[in-house]
């Protein structure tokens, strides 16, 4: 998949099929507007390509938003998905301020070469988000394009948002979050050098540098660890080490079952699949390593009942 970052420099003869949006978290809503523009693009002809902004528009206008995935991973996403361009625009005043009318005509059709312009059931661009889907159905008639809007999907009953899942993760419930991604939540990092404190215990754990914005509830998570795309089998706690007194900085750190290799350096992704319990702080070391005993009894438990 070719990214274009300075579309100044972007000339094009082909005809495009255009995805306008953020995308954080590449969720089943995502999935459905993407195969939306797979198919459409194919049928027509067309260049199937994704246009989105860096940084995300709310974060830019003061928002506490934390991003669900990290931009290397959302490039990865629709790369698979089938995508084979995608525009990353800096979003800044300047470009906040553009009309929407304009927006369409000066990046969408003459930049872009949209024949096809695809967006999600509620998305708005433009000055004052006045851009909406009724605009550019109205705007593809004079511009000649046609405009396509995907329709919301619910889960449950619930509408499928980067929102949700943030609140999901917020609460501690990975299971919603990966239902609504269709995917494990993971946090993705390198393996550092921690305290050691794990291997005191008796339970050596990976220490991980992570790249996520948005890390879920502090508390034990069962866990699957990915080093090298090979899946191993987890308990992964994220918290404060309140037992101990260290300095007060969130940690995620993955105790892998079985697994005695050397991976300090590596990347790895650390997929979470149930929460277990929140962190506490214990009267002694005793009470804690009997917490974490249970902790993986009933984490294996739980992997056997789920066909791991």
């Amino acid at each position: 998949m070719q990214i274009i970052r300075n579309i100044d420099e972007f000339f094009t003869e082909k005809p495009h099929a255009v995805v306008l949006g953020n995308f954080d978290g590449f969720h089943l809503g995502h999935k459905a507007i993407t195969d939306r523009l797979c198919n459409i693009s194919r049928t027509k002809g067309l260049v199937p390509a994704v246009v989105t902004f860096q940084p995300h528009p709310m974060k830019f206008f003061g928002a506490d938003l934390k991003l669900i995935m990290t931009e290397d991973t959302k490039i990865k996403s629709f790369a698979d998905a089938g995508v084979e361009k995608m525009f990353i625009l800096e979003f800044s005043r300047k470009f906040a301020d553009i009309d929407p009318e304009v927006f369409v005509r000066e990046f969408v059709v003459k930049k872009f070469r949209a024949a096809v312009v695809i967006v999600g059931y509620d998305y708005h661009f433009g000055k004052g988000r006045k851009g909406d889907y009724n605009l550019l159905v109205t705007l593809g008639k004079k511009y000649g394009f046609t405009a396509v809007r995907v329709p919301q999907v619910t889960c449950g009953g619930i509408t499928v948002s980067s929102t949700n899942i943030r609140n999901f993760l917020k609460e501690g419930d990975v299971e919603k979050a990966g239902e609504f991604l269709g995917r494990p939540f993971f946090i993705e990092g390198s393996v550092v050098d921690g305290n050691k404190v794990g291997r005191q215990l008796g339970y050596p754990t990976a220490n991980i540098d992570f790249r996520n914005e948005l890390i879920p509830k502090a508390g034990i998570y069962i866990s699957i660890a990915v080093i090298d795309d090979v899946r191993h089998k987890s308990v992964t706690n994220i918290g404060r080490r309140p037992t101990f007194s260290f300095p007060d900085q969130m940690k995620v750190e993955t105790h892998i079952f079985d697994f005695h290799d050397d991976i300090y350096g590596k990347d790895v992704e650390i997929e979470l699949l149930k929460y277990v319990r929140p962190e506490e702080k214990f009267p002694n070391v005793e009470t804690l390593i009997k917490a974490i005993d249970e902790d993986c009894i009933l984490a294996k438990k739980w992997f056997e009942e789920n066909g791991y």
